[in-house]
């Protein structure tokens, strides 16, 4: 019985669909967060965001900040294809707390990418991103290596 329960249970996961994120570089969103996957990004509720992120990083180390564009998305193999960082927008070092809050105004109705560095001891990680694996039904996708991404509310729709 328990391993036909087992085999129902992952069954109606395949087909109902199924998304797990891993956090990558000791920093986990917590807004925007990765809502869904692809091109898909929570909305923010202003065009100066403030961005919150979970870390287990000592209480010494500070954080780097960062915006890039969403740039082009270029072939990585055959049918798998990695959506690119493009030009930074904005930078902040030095932030004392898993919090920042964006000091000029972003686009209107855009998409952006966002993530997080530690600076500890001299040393400076790399900037945290996320893999996926998701199935959907008979389909599958994967994504490696992902910096978070929101998208700026539209403010002629008010």
């Amino acid at each position: 019985m328990m391993k036909q329960t087992v085999i129902l249970i992952v069954g109606l996961l395949f087909l109902s669909g199924c998304t797990i994120a891993t956090y990558k570089g000791g920093i986990e969103p917590i807004y925007p967060g990765v809502r869904s996957l692809g091109k898909s990004y929570e909305t923010v509720d202003t065009l100066t965001p403030t961005f919150r992120w979970k870390s287990d990083a000592a209480p010494t180390c500070t954080y780097d900040f960062s915006i890039w564009d969403v740039g082009d998305t270029v072939p990585d193999g055959p049918y798998v294809f990695r959506l690119m960082r493009g030009p930074a927008l904005y930078y902040k070092e030095a932030l004392t707390k898993p919090e920042h809050t964006v000091e000029l105004s972003l686009g209107p109705d855009s998409s952006y990418f966002w993530s997080v560095r530690l600076r500890c001891n001299g040393t400076v990680s790399p900037w945290a991103t996320y893999d996926y694996n998701q199935w959907l039904g008979i389909a599958a996708s994967e994504g490696k290596n992902w910096p978070f991404g929101f998208k700026t509310p539209n403010v002629d729709a008010k």
